[in-house]
């Protein structure tokens, strides 16, 4: 799990326990097997990565192939993210994925951890 550049000194496990939000923001994924633009909405989210509920009519698990690579952009106001992760897994019976994130743009760090309430990267 990728805390994209966050001090050492705080715990990983404790940080995703501790800085976890549920949210409801829009997102765009393209995952690197297919190259189509899948709109869905992240459910939660944590300095790792987040929950998505994508807008499919079919079975999430059909579509997004697990630890494939996937980008993904958010376009809300309170929080925008930009970067690159890898679905951890998948679940057909909620229709959900999670997404791990692999990369974030220094922007999208600074927007995430705003976000999440952590503490200046320092």
């Amino acid at each position: 799990m990728v805390y994209p550049d966050y001090p050492q000194s705080l715990d990983r496990r404790k940080a995703s326990r501790i800085y976890w939000v549920d949210s409801e923001a829009e997102v765009v994924m393209i995952p690197s097997n297919t190259q189509h633009r899948i709109t869905g909405w992240i459910l939660d989210i944590s300095p790792g990565g987040f929950k998505v509920k994508p807008e499919l009519p079919q079975k999430v698990a059909e579509f997004f192939s697990e630890r494939g690579e996937i980008y993904f952009e958010t376009f809300e106001d309170f929080f925008q993210l930009k970067g690159q992760g890898r679905v951890i897994w998948a679940s057909p019976n909620a229709n959900t994925i999670g997404i791990q994130f692999d990369r974030l743009d220094e922007e999208s760090k600074t927007s995430l951890y705003g976000f999440l309430g952590m503490p200046p990267m320092g």
